[in-house]
């Protein structure tokens, strides 16, 4: 391992731990402690909520995802963001700060397009944030533009169904404009009002997705895999972008690839 990798978390507090466990498991045979990439991590909790952001005119966490990046660029050769809905603010971080960034998006829908025939469908769970942001969309021009995204917003009722089988397990149930704790950002496991799993949730959304056509199903919220894994469900197969990113990180870290 020649290069160092920079790991910018806090975006929630649990993603970029999944992340260190994802660069773990990526090493395919290890021989010993050595033989891992070395990693530094940037966690600043406080940056503020990035779908809040984006939708609601909250703050911007652009200056936060800089300051860790100037952080990381003191001892690291590149980074990755462990928050697919900050990406909205990849370029303007990029135009910050001359550290390079593995973009999650782009190498997960590489990924995606391995798997899907042409024309083909690719599902895709995300924060609305992310799915209004475009980033998925341009994305995909960039990668594969011969496929179609399909999301639960593009569904019959899918503000319905965004909401209920992926905003809620994400972030909990809202009530009075307000979240309630008990979503997979806090460390939930299940509904705090319906006692349904977080798992049994995210599974239906993919079904969803699959009924409408999509061929794999990409996990695009980082706290996803967390509560629902990675197996297939269904036979439909998930693509974890902290999974994908994680395997081209030790790749590049070990000079197998170019820094992004």
């Amino acid at each position: 391992m020649n290069r160092v990798i920079g790991i910018v978390g806090g975006l929630g507090p649990h993603a970029h731990i999944e992340l260190e466990r994802r660069l773990l498991a990526a090493v395919a045979e290890p021989g010993g402690d050595q033989t891992y990439p070395e990693w530094v991590v940037s966690s600043i909790p406080q940056t503020p909520d990035r779908t809040a952001a984006l939708l609601e005119g909250g703050p911007s966490p652009l200056p936060w995802l800089v300051r860790s990046l100037e952080r990381l660029a003191v001892c690291c050769d590149f980074a990755v963001i462990a928050c697919v809905t900050a990406h909205a603010f990849l370029a303007e971080a990029r135009a910050q700060v001359s550290l390079p960034v593995l973009d999650l998006v782009e190498v997960t829908l590489r990924a995606a397009a391995e798997l899907s025939a042409s024309p083909g469908r690719i599902g895709v769970l995300a924060t609305t944030g992310a799915l209004r942001s475009g980033i998925y969309a341009r994305g995909l021009q960039r990668v594969a533009p011969h496929l179609e995204l399909l999301s639960l917003l593009d569904l019959p009722e899918g503000e319905d169904l965004q909401e209920e089988l992926l905003m809620r397990p994400v972030y909990g149930p809202l009530r009075g404009g307000r979240r309630l704790r008990g979503g997979v950002k806090s460390g939930g496991d299940r509904d705090p009002e319906t006692g349904v799993s977080h798992h049994d949730t995210f599974a239906a959304a993919v079904r969803r997705l699959a009924a409408a056509g999509a061929t794999c199903v990409v996990t695009g919220c980082t706290e996803i895999p967390i509560a629902l894994g990675r197996d297939p469900v269904d036979g439909i197969s998930l693509l974890d972008p902290l999974d994908l990113a994680a395997r081209a990180a030790v790749r590049i870290a070990r000079g197998e690839l170019p820094l992004p």
